[in-house]
């Protein structure tokens, strides 16, 4: 029976299936290297989370064959690694596009209208609403936030989450922009340069895998050429935009808020400046898990290493070079 190591635990869905495949599924008592290369020795495939998957791990399974991600980024394996030991990785798009597009479009609607902020004020200042209207107690506080609809959402990156949440900001009203150096055709506009559209946003999202290409683009000298009123929303990767320059830019109202639920690293760190900058929304890396994306994923990264057993290349090779035939 070949064996299927989880770096971390999956949904039901994929690990059922995997196991009426007739696969010995087993959950790493950890994710770090010590433990991740004593069990994945006798792994014939490993499905990865978020966790960190090196070289020295990947060489340690003698018997590897495929890594599965459970998600779209890939940044979290050493793919040129893989790749020299002969190992196909394979990962899941679109499965979550929805639940990320919906992720920005609730941390924009509850930026604009500044719903943390006035729950928040809400409960330390309930002993004032004896002698006050509501209308008056939002007045008094600059509670009153702005609407979405007519302001420009400007994405960067037109993959699947892209072309969904282009797709539900247009149901809101909003003008939609984008920046994909990748794309061909686009049912919104696209800028060649990115310089031309931070300017522009009202709000900006950010939806690119961390490359090194996008590693650090978003820096103090972007963000002073934003609107005031500008907030940012990065549901894709850390590092794309500099934490500490965005901490900064927040703070000293250069931009006006952001929602953030990818960090550099992960876990981040208690003194991350992003969990004291003001007006932000912090999330545990949740926009993309919901319990029907989680469930898709599952089942997508299951997929693949059943495919792959059965001689066919997964829907999304990211090394196709490497399929051979007789696995």
């Amino acid at each position: 029976m070949k064996k299927v190591l989880l770096s971390e635990k999956i949904d039901d869905a994929g690990i059922d299936l995997l196991k009426d495949n007739g696969f010995e599924v087993k959950v790493s008592s950890s994710t770090d290297i010590a433990t991740m290369k004593r069990e994945i020795t006798d792994a014939y495939a490993v499905i990865m989370r978020s966790s960190e998957l090196p070289k020295e791990v990947i060489n340690a399974g003698k018997q590897l064959k495929i890594i599965s991600r459970n998600g779209t980024g890939i940044n979290n394996v050493d793919v040129a690694a893989a790749t020299e030991a002969g190992v196909l990785v394979a990962k899941v798009n679109g499965a979550n596009a929805f639940a990320v597009a919906e992720y920005v479009m609730t941390t924009m609607l509850m930026l604009s209208r500044k719903i943390i902020f006035t729950d928040k004020l809400l409960h330390e200042k309930k002993d004032e609403l004896n002698n006050v209207s509501l209308p008056g107690f939002s007045t008094k506080y600059g509670l009153n936030g702005n609407e979405i609809k007519g302001k420009t959402l400007a994405i960067l990156g037109l993959g699947h989450i892209g072309q969904v949440l282009a797709k539900l900001a247009q149901a809101f009203g909003m003008k939609v922009i984008g920046y994909d150096p990748y794309l061909k055709d686009s049912p919104i506009k696209l800028y060649d340069n990115l310089n031309d559209v931070y300017p522009l946003a009202d709000f900006l999202s950010i939806n690119m895998p961390l490359t090194d290409e996008t590693r650090n683009m978003i820096t103090k000298k972007e963000l002073t050429t934003m609107k005031k009123t500008a907030y940012i929303i990065n549901s894709a990767r850390g590092g794309i935009i500099n934490e500490y320059d965005l901490a900064d830019a927040l703070n000293s109202g250069v931009v006006a808020g952001a929602a953030i639920d990818s960090f550099n690293p992960e876990p981040p760190s208690p003194d991350n400046p992003l969990f004291n900058s003001k007006n932000t929304i912090v999330t545990s890396h949740v926009a993309g898990t919901t319990l029907e994306a989680n469930q898709a994923l599952g089942i997508g990264a299951a997929q693949a290493i059943i495919d792959f057993s059965h001689n066919k290349m997964p829907q999304f090779p990211v090394n196709p070079d490497v399929f051979k035939a007789g696995n």
